[in-house]
């Protein structure tokens, strides 16, 4: 079996494209499935490059939906994609190569790195509602596109790289688990019976611990978990709960008193926000403008004005 990569003669990692050869200048990230780097292009300019492993086992990859859902992004607007990476290039999808990679738009630290970084281990409300309104906007261009993300986490989400002019922009990222839920003319597929749980415990929604097709309603449910996560140091009811079951019990019980989530008066819209996702079906639409405009009640109460100084400019 081949390589995806090469070492030149300086010894430095190489992938070789479809459009040019990528050059490692660092490592961003390693795991099982494979490595994150950033690498510069022969084009020129600094890109991030996926890589995952393949396995004769196995035939699906979660690089395969992230090219999938960035080569959707490509032939929506600017203005439509404006919270996804784009893509650069990616391998051959049935290469003999022992790996696979795509390379697009380098960028910063995610909402979940950037939150552990301090001692609450929460945001200020006026960075935790501006992130709130950027990142069910990038839900949005996602699901415009035809696709559930399906892992909604403040770790699946990114600001822009420092010193560009999306610094201070959320990206929604990881699409290893993400569904295509609408056909060529943008009606909801027919829902399977049963799934397999995929995704996170802790901001999985209902629908997944009954093991239920999901549809938008849920992304956003999993949404409002990762506000409670960005706003209240208390974090999750179930934030420290191990057994999957409790945390089901504990969620339903959260949805069915949403003050369990946002205790705090000046925050009722959020719970408004709760009891409108949770009388949704499948098949429904999002009214995403009035959640945002929700949101911004809210920071307009707390005298947030949603623009810098943003906690990550404040300690970078």
């Amino acid at each position: 079996m081949h390589t995806a990569s090469m070492i030149t003669d300086d010894g430095i990692q190489s992938f070789q494209g479809a459009t040019q050869e990528f050059l490692v200048v660092a490592d961003i990230a390693s795991g099982g499935y494979g490595a994150v780097h950033k690498v510069r292009g022969s084009k020129g300019g600094v890109f991030a490059l996926k890589l995952e492993k393949r396995s004769p086992n196995r035939d699906h990859y979660k690089l395969q939906m992230e090219v999938r859902v960035l080569q959707a992004a490509a032939k929506a607007k600017p203005e439509e994609r404006q919270h996804l990476p784009t893509l650069i290039d990616h391998s051959e999808p049935h290469s003999s190569s022992s790996s696979m990679f795509i390379v697009m738009t380098l960028l910063g630290k995610s909402l979940g790195d950037i939150k552990r970084a301090y001692r609450k281990r929460i945001f200020s409300p006026n960075t935790a509602y501006y992130c709130a309104i950027q990142s069910i906007d990038a839900i949005k261009e996602l699901h415009d596109l035809g696709f559930l993300h399906r892992d909604i986490k403040p770790a699946n989400f990114v600001i822009g790289m420092a010193g560009t002019k999306n610094a201070d922009m959320v990206f929604v990222v990881d699409y290893g688990i993400a569904r295509k839920i609408l056909d060529a003319k943008g009606s909801m597929l027919t829902p399977r019976r049963k799934i397999k749980f995929k995704g996170t415990v802790r901001f999985a929604p209902v629908t997944m611990h009954k093991m239920e097709e999901l549809g938008h309603k849920d992304d956003c449910e999993s949404w409002i978990y990762m506000v409670v996560d960005m706003v209240n140091e208390n974090r999750l009811p179930w934030h420290m709960v191990t057994d999957v079951d409790e945390v089901e019990r504990m969620k339903r019980k959260a949805i069915a008193e949403p003050k369990r989530l946002f205790p705090k008066t000046e925050e009722r819209e959020f719970m408004e926000i709760v009891k409108y996702l949770n009388g949704l079906h499948y098949v429904d639409k999002i009214d995403y403008k009035w959640i945002r405009e929700m949101v911004r009640r809210v920071a307009k109460r707390r005298n947030c004005s949603l623009l810098g100084q943003f906690d990550w400019q404040i300690n970078p």
